[in-house]
């Protein structure tokens, strides 16, 4: 190969100024081509100089515009438009232009056009300008690399397909193909072979397939996984080339979310309170900008706010959202309707909506569940009473040592108790505890 391009570079060399002595439109001769530095290379700068002449022994020809006609691997940098006032009869000009190779170009000859304007508008084009371009060694082309199935899930058994062609019109051989997923942290493994595949050669233009089988861990993280890629090979010369890079398999599962309401203060139609919203990552994908929105309802009024921010929320994890609502009447239940909007590891917007529901009760449930504020001042007073009564019956029965007689002194006790306290609930008395407590305060 290096033969090859050498004989091409010597052979370039004695082209670089090009006697066209080409027509281009009445009058006008294109007198040579200069293109500088020649030969050139893939994803480098060079300038093309063309020396045009007025060939018409009478004529000055006015208003002359020129152009590269741009063709792969060739473009134009910077302004493509040169322009030229007027051309005395076999007075000489030089338009230059800056261009630049694309990365990709292959090597050998490749062609670009001048376009030339008159002073009538009318566009005349030039002949094939030819310019030779010396390639580098990588002249096998990495086509394609694409997996089945296309979307790679934990657990799964996939094919990488790596399709390699060669471009130049060289032989080439021993082509040994290796994806690189040693490393502890790229979660595949081979299936039925290795992660090598070798091909004894590859003529000018043939395309050829590697297939690779790899099995996915079952718990592998969803995102991209970066696997190093090495070909080696020689040409029909048995010169060496390589092509080191990186190629990047995504693992990808859909983010898996659980809402529940975690607790409420809200047992009953016609009351206010807290609820909580619980959101889980059940999923093996963490998830970003997670937000919770409660939807406005007929059967509610959102007295907070109605958004809660959550942020990250990663696998196996929980975050929850407070919410403060008021319910209106005529429900057995209240539906909560949620939106939960979030991005994936890969910033791919989801957007949910779910309804979850508060169970409503009466009063009487209330008081038997325990829920209800008048049952639990009852429990309490009730707790009071007992701890009086066994508080009193201990001092009675020390007294007398005697059960009877301690039992009815108890009852007598806490019966006198209760009616002093339902005496201190009468106008008089409460007024006059007032007036005590206003004449204590106010002494110094």
């Amino acid at each position: 190969m290096k033969k090859i391009l050498l004989i091409l570079f010597i052979l370039s060399l004695l082209s670089v100024n090009v006697n066209a002595q080409e027509t281009m439109g009445p009058d006008l001769t294109i007198e040579s081509v200069k293109i500088n530095p020649y030969p050139v290379e893939p994803g480098s700068e060079f300038e093309i100089s063309v020396e045009l002449r007025n060939s018409n022994n009478r004529r000055t020809i006015q208003d002359m515009k020129f152009s590269l006609e741009e063709a792969f691997p060739f473009a134009v940098l910077g302004d493509n438009i040169r322009r030229v006032n007027s051309l005395a009869p076999n007075e000489r000009v030089t338009v230059t232009f800056d261009a630049k190779t694309n990365n990709n170009a292959i090597s050998g000859s490749n062609d670009i056009k001048l376009i030339y304007e008159d002073d009538n508008g009318i566009k005349h084009l030039s002949n094939d300008i030819s310019i030779d371009v010396i390639g580098n060694a990588n002249d096998l082309s990495i086509v394609s690399i694409k997996t089945v199935p296309e979307q790679i899930r934990p657990g799964d058994d996939i094919k990488v397909v790596l399709a390699l062609k060669n471009i130049v019109p060289v032989l080439m051989k021993e082509i040994d193909v290796n994806l690189d997923i040693s490393a502890a942290t790229i979660p595949f493994t081979p299936i039925g072979s290795t992660s090598k595949r070798t091909l004894n050669s590859l003529n000018k233009g043939d395309e050829k397939e590697f297939i690779f089988d790899f099995a996915v861990d079952a718990d592998a993280e969803p995102k991209v996984y970066k696997i190093p890629l090495t070909i080696n090979y020689k040409d029909e010369f048995n010169n060496n080339y390589s092509i080191n890079t990186y190629t990047g398999l995504k693992v990808f599962t859909v983010p898996e979310l659980k809402y529940s309401v975690e607790s409420s203060e809200i047992h009953t139609n016609g009351k206010s309170g807290n609820v909580v919203i619980k959101v889980v990552n059940s999923g093996l994908s963490d998830i970003k900008f997670l937000s919770v929105e409660l939807l406005e309802s007929e059967d509610y009024e959102v007295i907070s706010v109605s958004v809660v921010y959550l942020g990250n929320l990663e696998s196996d994890d929980y975050e929850t959202a407070e919410f403060n609502l008021y319910a209106k009447y005529g429900k057995d239940a209240l539906p909560l309707k949620i939106k939960v909007n979030y991005k994936d590891i890969f910033n791919e917007d989801y957007n949910v909506e779910r309804t979850l529901e508060i169970p409503l009760y009466s009063s009487s449930e209330l008081s038997r569940f325990g829920l209800g504020t008048n049952g639990k001042i009852w429990m309490i007073l009730l707790y009071a009473i007992l701890v009086i009564f066994i508080y009193v019956f201990i001092v009675e029965w020390k007294k007398a040592r005697n059960i009877p007689f301690a039992l009815k002194r108890t009852v007598i006790a806490l019966l006198t108790f209760i009616k002093r306290v339902i005496k201190s609930f009468r106008p008089r008395t409460l007024k006059r505890a007032i007036r005590s407590a206003i004449n204590f305060f106010k002494e110094p």
